[in-house]
């Protein structure tokens, strides 16, 4: 007889799918999101780097465009990176998004202690970032556009250096909810 002909084992009845929704989706486990947020972290610490080259007064021009764009490729990895981050830290849907895009819903319970606290830090921290990328987005944009053979501003003349100095005001902003935001642990 044929061994490719004989019967084989009958298959087994199929898994039941979990009811949890941690447990659809694998990918969100502790290890994956400290993996984002290092990446992110890593890409925040190169953007900060070549956004403080920018500001000293070089006199290279070659300098400044390999400041600049490697500001922009760290700053659209850290989006990249910060955005499935943001939904693996969230919980699974057990933080609301309303919460997150009005935190100040939130300020009336924070009589309840620190836990609270900690989350409208993160709250400030990720609007803060989001308000960091949209403005270098638009600062940005001009020459995206140049660079794609379709030149235009978004703003009136003026206007990106108005942006530039909010981009650079909320930055300080964004490093203090990091450093308030980040747990605390003794090294003893």
């Amino acid at each position: 007889m044929n061994p490719s002909l004989a019967p084989s084992k009958p298959l087994a009845p199929p898994k039941p799918l979990p009811e949890k929704g941690a447990e659809l989706l694998p990918w969100r486990t502790k290890a994956a999101s400290r993996h984002l947020l290092m990446s992110t972290v890593y890409s925040l610490g190169i953007t900060t780097a070549t956004g403080v080259i920018l500001l000293l007064p070089l006199k290279n021009g070659h300098l400044t465009l390999i400041a600049l764009v490697t500001h922009l490729t760290s700053g659209a990895l850290a989006f990249l990176f910060f955005t499935p981050f943001l939904f693996t830290h969230l919980k699974d849907g057990r933080e609301s998004l309303w919460n997150l895009l009005m935190p100040w819903r939130l300020l009336h319970r924070i009589y309840r202690g620190e836990t609270l606290y900690h989350r409208l830090l993160g709250y400030g921290l990720t609007c803060s970032l989001l308000l960091v990328f949209a403005s270098g987005l638009v600062i940005a944009a001009p020459s995206i556009a140049y660079l794609l053979g379709k030149p235009m501003t978004l703003l009136p003349y003026g206007g990106h250096a108005i942006l530039l100095k909010i981009h650079r005001g909320v930055f300080v902003l964004l490093f203090l909810f990091l450093i308030l935001h980040f747990p605390k642990r003794s090294l003893s």
